[in-house]
Order: C-alpha cells, then structure tokens, then sequence
C-alpha cells in the first residue's frame, strides 16, 4: 500500500542549491502577498485610504472612488507580479507604487506627522518603520526588476506559499502591536 507524505524533508544543503530564479520565485510571491493583502481591504473599505489622503495632503476632500482604485492598482500590480510572464515590467510597477507610498510617508514623518496611512486596511500609522518596511520591499521589487532569471509556475507556487507566510506574519505581528491584546493596565 503506497504511503504519501504531503511534507517534502529537505536537506540543509539545498540553501545552497537555491538559483536566481528561486529568489525570484520568492520575492514574487512576496510582493503579491503583500500587495493583495494590501489591496484588497481599500476596495471593500476605501473610505480609510480616502481620509489618509486627505491626512497625506495628497487631496482636499473624501474621495472614496480614489481609494478603492489605489485598491485595484495594488491587487492588478499584485496578480501581474504573480503570474506575468515577463517580469520586468510587472516588477517596475511594483517598484513605482512602493516608491510613490514612501515617499508621502517621508514626507509625513519629516513633517512630525503620524497619519493613520490605511496600509493594509488597518490602523497602522506611519513612522521610521513603515519606512524602513517599505524600503526592504522596494530592495525585493528592485532585485526582482533587475534578476535576469525568470521563475517557472512551480517556484511562484513556491514562492506564493512563503510570500504568503511572511505577510501572514507581518500582519499579525503589525495588528498585535496596534490591538494591544496582551497589555495589562493596572489603575491603582
């Protein structure tokens, strides 16, 4: 009776078998986790991301049908990082977007602002670190638009599965640090 085993052990060697097109494979799916998870919540609930960008100075008034295209942006820019073929412009527009949001957060934080920047759909406000994340994002968008390989399916696959993982784990560590859920307040 042939058992199957849905765990593949690998060995620690294989690190050190990694190529171009592997890293490749896990910054797209990097960059697709976030920009989804990123995404998503500003077409559901585009009014956050409208009262950022009046926050942001970027705009006067509420403009909920702007949010929820920035919204459609990230997820095409997304989806395009996962599956396109031809990496180099789906990595550039990645790169642009990246590039754009931190440069108004730059701008925010030089000016002593802490706006609530509607990233991810949650309450994150902005800092040194919403910077130093983007930076690190905008160095894997740049590696991706600049790497000559280009992943097969299965390392997106792969990839998608880590870049999955990691944004899952952002994400909950980013909400834990602005819910608070294990603070003890003693009034006394």
């Amino acid at each position: 009776m042939p058992t199957f085993s849905f765990v593949k052990v690998l060995p620690a060697s294989t690190m050190m078998s990694m190529d171009a097109a592997d890293f490749a494979g896990i910054a797209c799916g990097l960059l697709a986790a976030l920009f989804l998870a990123s995404g998503v919540p500003k077409i559901r609930r585009p009014f956050g991301l409208a009262l950022a960008l009046i926050r942001f100075g970027i705009v006067k008034r509420v403009r909920p049908g702007l949010g929820r295209l920035l919204g459609v942006v990230e997820v095409a820019a997304g989806v395009a990082v996962a599956v396109s073929p031809v990496l180099f412009p789906a990595a550039l527009a990645a790169l642009a977007l990246l590039v754009a949001f931190t440069a108004v957060v730059v701008r925010s934080v030089l000016a002593g602002q802490s706006v609530e920047c509607a990233c991810f759909g949650t309450g994150e406000t902005t800092s040194w670190a919403t910077v130093a994340r983007n930076l690190v994002l905008i160095a894997v968008a740049a590696f991706l638009a600049a790497v000559p390989a280009v992943p097969s399916m299965e390392q997106r696959i792969s990839g998608l599965l880590i870049g999955g993982a990691i944004a899952c784990g952002y994400l909950l560590i980013s909400t834990l640090a602005e819910l608070k859920p294990f603070s003890v307040r003693i009034d006394g």
